[in-house]
């Protein structure tokens, strides 16, 4: 089948696939994080394992945002000349925040009427700051998930200005995405003997949520931005995806089973890594054939639905699905026991998106003309 991408840059709105991915994603997760309600992980039979593999999803999740805050920012520079990072950080902090900060206004106002035992002032400033994944002095039940959006957003802190100073060091052509690619092959050659290193030397930084450990995905989804269309890595490209029903046969199956099996022996040396390639092929060739059968289904209406909605149902699924929230419920009861827990983990999560996140999505629409209107003004009046 044709692909449809032939350029080196998308705009986001033509963009398919990735929302069918993010539903994909947010299941992995919420489905392993339902079966340890009541079981460890290591007593769960192998075949719940690679159903419910939660670190996939996580895995795709980076491979996602590596290649789509990577594309937006290559398509700014290519239409505009340059990338405003100012820009950029009002629309990921509208993006992120308020859903987050709702989050946390409530866990604040369950610590206060002595329903959340452990919500403190460290932890809400750990959670607050994103920084969490480095704390060592926080073990709150009901914020242990969002390592992952720490991880995101330090992703945010660090790349655009990389991508930036690339930029303005080579502006003729293609020289400053291959001069970025390079630092993101680099970060990928040392991301295994980083990982190892923490976890065999240092303890206290040895954590898989922190992000020198989970690099992977995020640099593979920059490097398949700055990339594709580029001839050698369309070659890869075409060679990896020569026979594509593989790729989710080896994302799904064996990779997973490697993992189940061998463990960290695995993840840390070669598995994260390995991982993040075919799962960045395949997203690729998602992306470029959304016409195919398995496109047809990522991109089916109900599909994006859960995938637009997934950041919010990432937030609110921890309440609802760990063992420790009879804390809050006093109780057990239909609402954290499957399928009580999914439909309470999707209304609330349907109230965070239409009440929260679509809201701040149009104050951040108008931010930002506001924006753009004062900067058309000190130009005019420059002249």
């Amino acid at each position: 089948m044709a692909d449809v991408l032939h350029g080196p840059l998308m705009r986001r709105r033509q963009i398919p696939s990735l929302d069918g991915l993010r539903a994909v994603s947010i299941f992995l997760v919420i489905v392993l994080h339902t079966m340890l309600r009541d079981t460890l992980y290591k007593d769960l039979p192998f075949a719940y394992r690679l159903v419910g593999d939660g670190t996939l999803g996580v895995s795709i999740f980076f491979v996602i945002s590596g290649y789509l805050i990577t594309t937006l920012l290559l398509q700014e520079d290519a239409d505009k000349g340059r990338v405003s990072l100012s820009r950029f950080y009002v629309r990921r902090a509208f993006k992120i925040l308020p859903p987050f900060y709702a989050y946390l206004l409530f866990l604040t106002l369950l610590q206060v009427s002595a329903h959340l035992p452990g919500m403190n002032a460290h932890e809400l400033f750990a959670a607050m700051t994103l920084t969490r994944n480095y704390s060592h002095h926080v073990d709150l039940w009901a914020l242990e998930h969002t390592w992952s959006l720490c991880i995101e957003e330090q992703f945010y802190v660090l790349w655009p200005p990389v991508l930036v100073f690339c930029a303005m060091r080579q502006r003729k052509g293609a020289a400053g995405r291959r001069l970025a690619t390079r630092v993101a092959v680099c970060v990928l050659v040392l991301e295994p003997v980083v990982r190892v290193l923490s976890y065999r030397y240092l303890p206290a930084f040895h954590n898989m949520g922190m992000f020198h450990m989970q690099a992977d995905g995020l640099m593979f989804g920059a490097i398949g931005a700055l990339q594709q269309g580029q001839e050698r890595f369309e070659r890869i490209y075409t060679a990896a995806t020569r026979w594509v029903w593989l790729l989710p046969v080896l994302i799904f199956g064996v990779l997973g089973t490697l993992t189940v099996v061998f463990g960290n022996y695995w993840e840390l040396t070669v598995g994260m890594t390995i991982r993040g390639f075919f799962v960045l092929m395949w997203l690729l060739w998602l992306v470029r054939n959304p016409s195919s059968g398995t496109g047809r289904v990522l991109n089916h209406g109900a599909m994006m639905w859960i995938g637009r909605m997934s950041y919010s149902l990432y937030l609110w699924q921890t309440f609802f699905l760990h063992h420790r929230a009879e804390e809050v419920f006093r109780r057990y009861g239909w609402w954290d026991r499957f399928p009580g827990s999914w439909v309470c983990i999707l209304a609330v999560g349907m109230v965070s998106y239409y009440g929260i996140e679509i809201p701040a999505m149009r104050l951040r629409r108008a931010c930002l003309r506001w924006k753009d209107g004062r900067e058309r003004m000190k130009l005019a009046l420059a002249r």
